[in-house]
């Protein structure tokens, strides 16, 4: 008896093993690509060594997949605006490159609206990869504007799903309403919520691949505070259960470790295809779980990765068509024009400089750092470099405003939840330690609450972008028609040679 039980046992044993198999899977994740087909020196990476571009990303992903076929690829949206070949074909140029660089499925950023919805649509069904979103709606309708919520993906023997969702909060708040004045995006907890429930019978696994991240917050700086900048996401996962894991994008965070909550998985990468994330998942087939995971941030230096060839000549033939009107020169720069997000920079005082002196009637103009996207070397400054830098269709706007109204909207510039406002040379204004706006003056003269001025600013921020509802107030607002970058170009062009500088506009204390 005991030498028959033996094998019986034994057979038990081996059953038992093979139900409860570990398999992995490596997903490999990117966010806020903004069209940097090619590789660009980004200073807080490096002052001499390039990185990015798609190439470089193809080629990372090829190699992954042909070494573990079971990998996914899934980008979290924000692949328009960024250099002047995204603008220059409304996005064109970008999602068809795209096709080259093996994704699985990605879903919608906010700048993918920067040329309007019916452009959206246009672009994104040039894809051959799936995009996702369950969440934006045509405005009183019960139809989606992007009719694709989720797909399920088969690896390993399991099936994955995978959500795409936009943070409401982020949506309107960085997006020019003429854009989207068609649709809306409702709320994202009700949605994963939603689509958690379908899912959860018929698959082992569920992403959710989301532009979230902390509203408004596109400073790319890097690894520092990265809960704050995922706050959202972070606060969206205790809200729902079942979730695995969030692969967000929105606030240029990298994740060097994934943030957990509520036993959910949260990565996300830097901007600008700096980084590829690969987080390796391992799961238990008898408890239908993840039970541990790795996560890593993958640098994408230029000169160690070969340009995947098929991507590369795709790049090219687009940047060949849009050359003509990139390269015109406009002027000559002393030195470097540099953005910044929470003080004074030359580069947006010479944007403020050029909107200031497009109408006699305008006393000041301000822009919003958000606004700024590229900086701009010294030497010869083209139509490209422009387009970069601004990489959006706003228009310039006259506005209306008392002096009361001017210190609400510098008020909420100093809380600095989207920057600061950059100034035209005729103002000036402090920012206290208590992040008020103090010291408001305009050619040396402290504004008056109950005296009325003219000023200027991208039509983004007069219609509440970033927040900047008082313009909704103005007692005239009046639309140029005439893009911001437009005006650029013409107040470049009187000169001969520019010299960029900081003058003490903004003085934060």
């Amino acid at each position: 008896m005991i030498k028959k039980t033996i094998p019986c046992i034994f057979l038990l044993l081996i059953s038992f093993i093979s139900q409860a198999e570990i398999k992995s899977i490596s997903i490999l994740y990117t966010n806020d690509l903004h069209s940097h087909l090619l590789p660009s020196i980004q200073t807080r990476i490096s002052e001499t060594r390039p990185v990015g571009g798609f190439a470089n990303i193809a080629t990372l992903v090829r190699e992954k997949k042909l070494s573990d076929p079971d990998t996914i690829y899934i980008d979290s949206g924000d692949y328009f605006s960024g250099p002047y070949v995204s603008t220059l074909t409304n996005g064109a140029a970008v999602i068809e490159s795209m096709n080259y660089l093996g994704l699985d499925v990605a879903c919608i950023g906010n700048h993918e609206f920067d040329h309007g919805w019916e452009n959206t649509l246009e672009q994104l069904n040039k894809a051959s990869f799936p995009i996702v979103n369950g969440n934006i709606f045509y405005k009183n309708s019960d139809q989606l504007f992007w009719d694709n919520p989720y797909v399920i993906l088969n690896k390993a023997g399991l099936k994955i799903g995978v959500i795409g969702l936009h943070g409401k909060f982020a949506f309107y708040d960085t997006i020019n309403f003429k854009m989207i004045e068609a649709i809306e995006t409702r709320d994202e907890v009700y949605y994963l919520k939603k689509y958690i429930a379908e899912l959860k019978p018929i698959t082992d696994i569920i992403i959710l691949s989301i532009h979230g991240g902390m509203p408004g917050r596109q400073s790319s700086i890097g690894l520092s505070d990265v809960e704050r900048s995922l706050y959202a996401d972070i606060m969206l996962a205790k809200e729902v259960s079942d979730l695995d894991i969030i692969i967000t994008g929105h606030a240029h965070t990298g994740t060097p470790q994934a943030l957990i909550s509520n036993d959910t998985i949260i990565v996300s990468t830097n901007a600008y295809t700096s980084e590829l994330g690969e987080l390796e998942i391992f799961f238990d087939t008898e408890k239908k779980e993840i039970v541990s995971h790795k996560n890593k941030l993958i640098q994408v230096f230029d000169d160690e990765i070969k340009d995947d060839p098929s991507m590369l000549k795709e790049i090219i033939k687009w940047q060949n068509k849009v050359e003509v009107i990139a390269s015109k020169p406009i002027t000559q720069s002393t030195n470097k024009m540099e953005r910044a997000y929470g003080s004074e920079s030359n580069m947006g005082n010479m944007f403020a400089d050029a909107m200031s002196s497009f109408d006699e009637r305008i006393d000041f103009a301000m822009v919003n750092s958000g606004a700024l996207r590229q900086d701009i070397n010294a030497g010869t400054i083209t139509k490209g470099d422009l387009i970069s830098a601004f990489p959006f269709p706003n228009t310039l706007v006259m506005a209306h405003l008392s002096g009361d109204q001017i210190k609400i909207i510098f008020d909420h510039a100093a809380g600095m939840t989207n920057g600061v406002l950059q100034v035209s040379s005729e103002f000036q204004y402090s920012i206290n330690s208590s992040g008020k706006a103090t010291a408001l003056k305009l050619n040396d003269t402290e504004i008056k609450g109950d005296e009325m001025y003219w000023v200027a600013a991208p039509n983004f921020v007069t219609q509440g972008g970033d927040g900047y509802l008082e313009f909704r107030n103005a007692a005239h607002i009046e639309d140029t028609g005439i893009m911001v970058v437009e005006i650029v170009e013409e107040f470049l062009s009187k000169t001969n040679e520019y010299q960029p500088l900081v003058e003490n506009r903004i003085i934060v204390n």
